[in-house]
C-alpha cells in the first residue's frame, strides 16, 4: 500500500496549484512514512539552500546542523499536529492525526520557496524587502493550507479551522505580554 511517484507528483502539483483538489479529496491515500519523508526532504533542500547563499558549507558542522535540522523539523511538526489533535479530541473529533500529519506535511511544500527568496537578500536593499515581503506572503499561504488540512481533517468549517490555528499564537502573544507586564511591576516595585 503505497502512492506511485505520479500520484506523488500530482498531489504536490495540486497543493501549490489547486489546493481545494487536493485536501477535499476524500480517498487521500495518508503514508505516514511520505509525509515524514516530505519534510525531511523539504528541510534538507532548504539546509542547503540557505547554506549555499551564505557560504556556510563547513563539513561536519554542517552535516550535524542538518542532520538535527531534519530531527527537530519533524519532531517541530509532529508536536504542532499532536496540539491539534489533542483540541479535536476535546470536541469530539479526533483520531486522524496521520491524516492531519499526511496533509499538513503537503500544506509544508510551498516553504520550498523561502531558499530563492533568501537568495533575493544577496542583490541589494529592493532584493531585501522584495525578499520580506514575499516571505510574509508565503507564510500566509502555508497558514491557509494548513487551514484546509486540519478543515478537511476533522471535518469542521474554514473559520473554525482558522481559529484553532490562531488560538496558540494568540495564547503565546497573551502569555508574554503577561510574563512581561509581571516583570515591569517587579522592576517598578524594587526600583522605590
Amino acid at each position: 500500500m503505497g502512492i506511485t511517484t505520479e500520484e506523488f507528483f500530482q498531489n504536490v502539483y495540486n497543493v501549490m496549484f489547486s489546493p481545494k483538489d487536493f485536501f477535499e479529496n476524500e480517498n487521500v491515500n495518508s503514508s505516514l512514512r511520505l509525509a515524514i519523508g516530505v519534510i525531511a526532504a523539504m528541510t534538507v533542500v532548504n539546509k542547503f539552500a540557505f547554506a549555499l547563499a551564505g557560504n556556510s558549507i563547513n563539513g561536519w558542522s554542517f552535516i550535524f546542523s542538518l542532520i538535527w535540522g531534519v530531527i527537530f523539523s519533524v519532531i517541530m511538526w509532529f508536536i504542532i499536529a499532536l496540539f491539534f489533535e489533542y483540541m479535536a479530541k476535546i470536541f469530539d473529533r479526533g483520531g486522524h492525526i496521520v491524516k492531519l500529519l499526511y496533509l499538513s506535511a503537503f500544506a509544508a511544500i510551498p516553504s520550498l520557496f523561502f531558499a530563492p527568496l533568501n537568495l533575493l537578500k544577496q542583490i541589494g536593499e529592493f532584493g531585501y524587502v522584495l525578499s520580506v515581503i514575499s516571505g510574509c506572503l508565503l507564510y500566509l499561504w502555508i497558514f491557509i493550507l494548513y487551514a484546509y488540512a486540519v478543515k478537511n481533517t476533522y471535518k469542521i468549517t474554514l473559520a473554525r479551522a482558522f481559529m484553532l490555528i490562531f488560538l496558540p499564537i494568540i495564547s503565546s502573544i497573551l502569555a508574554i505580554y503577561q510574563i512581561a507586564g509581571f516583570y515591569h511591576k517587579m522592576w517598578y516595585i524594587f526600583s522605590i
